[in-house]
């Protein structure tokens, strides 16, 4: 069966049928109806396809089928998907949450869609007297799915159904609609793992090119640092009086646009921008973070594999990792104990020099370091999210918006040696990327440093406050590994 499918994938219900029959491995030719220039309402589609005059509509032969639901029913019962299952008691739960969706769910979350999102895209307000109105209706609902999210991982069960998919829909633009989930950690926690699911990332850009025009990217203030030669730019990491009086990196703050890199995210590369962004599973147990032991004993070897196959390395050397909080942040620079443990850093910068980087390489593989060296070496740092990123998130500068230039020296004390990160000037050329609500199973790969010139060599990098983030939401923690590639 090849499914005829009518939609416009920036709708709600459209969005739905689409995420559902990838989420199902369905084969479907698309037809694009323009939702926006009426197209729904042409004669020919109101006689042949849809008389209600909206999308989706479906096609199987000469089986007509005009409702969301209903679609993604007949799609799955067509390929014998277990996305809807054929145990009667089973399907009698998703079937429970397909109507309640349609019912009750769709229509209390499509008052704040339009109040918050289609009204401004007329150049109208929000009507806050609507979206009181609906509140204690919406709190309702949002009880009853947070509830029974309380009792099990999905809707219906312990896998993903097409309950998941058709009830998150009319959330889809929960961020934007400002939906009021921040009572609700089970429904939090829910939509983390929908947005997770290739099929559902998978049309996130036509919602947000429709519907969020103008808005794909946040201003934020990133923390650039003056460059005061001949003077130097310095950090100490321990108490000294020679710490007095000097410059310290940080102090030119800037505002900058922060691109969504999520519809691109398969362009990005290593070598050309930077970074890039790949799928990364562990069993590695989530409670056992703070075991350094453990961490370098289980979960090294994996980063080790996972950068041979991705970056095609021959050796990889991890050597050090850190474990970032915001509930560290009150620790002070200068502790030289539990140094694995760091807040996330708001500066704009790069781990590694053209000169530190062949140090460490030389400080950690001293009889083999010239051999090595004689060949290409490159530094990967993976960065990987412990909970889903609601805030504090990390931003990549494009290394083809910023040329070595606008790179120079910090230089780092510590009590027996000194290291060499660079910093960055303010260049308002400068294109930052980041990845908003990123979840665990995913992880950001950052080069810091690359032997050969012919390749991106330094990326600049910085946690930074995202405005659009909730309030309330759970603080950042994410673990860092650090990597040295030979190839």
């Amino acid at each position: 069966m090849v499914l005829e499918i009518y939609l416009d994938p920036c709708t709600i219900n459209s969005r739905k049928v689409l995420a559902g029959l990838d989420l199902m491995n369905v084969d479907y030719n698309y037809h694009f109806i323009s939702f926006f220039e009426g197209k729904q309402k042409d004669p020919e589609y109101v006689k042949n396809i849809n008389p209600s005059a909206t999308v989706p509509a479906a096609k199987d032969g000469d089986c007509l089928i005009t409702e969301s639901n209903a679609i993604l029913a007949y799609a799955a019962d067509t390929v014998n998907s277990p996305a809807y299952p054929k145990d009667l008691k089973q399907r009698a739960q998703v079937n429970r949450w397909l109507l309640w969706e349609a019912s009750v769910w769709f229509s209390s979350c499509y008052v704040y869609l339009v109040q918050e999102v289609v009204q401004p895209l007329l150049g109208n307000k929000a009507d806050q007297s609507v979206i009181d109105g609906e509140s204690e209706r919406f709190h309702k609902l949002a009880t009853i799915l947070d509830d029974q999210l309380g009792k099990t991982k999905w809707l219906a069960g312990d896998e993903v159904t097409i309950a998941d998919i058709a009830v998150m829909s009319p959330a889809h633009l929960h961020k934007a609609s400002k939906l009021p989930l921040e009572k609700y950690p089970n429904v939090t926690r829910w939509i983390g793992q929908v947005e997770a699911l290739p099929a559902w990332q998978k049309t996130q850009g036509a919602v947000e090119k429709a519907l969020l025009p103008g808005k794909p990217q946040v201003k934020a203030t990133f923390n650039y640092t003056k460059d005061v030669t001949p003077k130097l730019t310095e950090l100490y990491f321990y108490e000294d009086e020679k710490a007095n009086h000097i410059h310290e990196p940080g102090d030119d703050t800037q505002e900058m646009s922060v691109w969504n890199g999520w519809d691109q995210a398969d362009k990005f590369s290593v070598d050309k921008q930077g970074f890039a962004i790949d799928d990364f599973t562990t069993d590695f147990p989530r409670e056992k973070w703070q075991d350094e032991d453990l961490v370098r004993e289980k979960f090294y070897p994996e980063i080790v594999e996972f950068l041979k196959k991705t970056q095609g390395a021959k050796r990889v050397l991890v050597f050090d990792h850190t474990i970032r909080t915001k509930g560290n942040a009150a620790k002070k620079l200068t502790q030289e104990t539990n140094t694995s443990q760091r807040a996330p850093v708001s500066l704009v910068h790069c781990d590694y020099t053209a000169e530190s980087g062949p140090v460490r390489v030389r400080q950690l593989l001293a009889d083999e370091a010239e051999e090595l060296l004689s060949r290409r070496v490159a530094f990967f740092n993976v960065w990987k999210p412990l909970n889903k990123v609601e805030e504090n998130p990390l931003a990549m500068c494009d290394i083809t918006s910023s040329p070595t230039d606008d790179f120079f020296k910090l230089y780092l004390r510590y009590r027996d040696r000194t290291g060499e990160n660079y910093v960055m000037r303010h260049n308002p050329n400068h294109k930052w990327y980041y990845f908003p609500d990123m979840t665990p199973d995913k992880v950001i790969t950052l080069k810091t440093y690359e032997s050969d010139p012919k390749r991106a060599q330094f990326v600049g990098h910085s946690a930074f406050n995202d405005p659009t983030s909730p309030e309330g939401v759970p603080y950042r923690e994410s673990v860092e590994i650090r990597t040295i590639a030979f190839f």
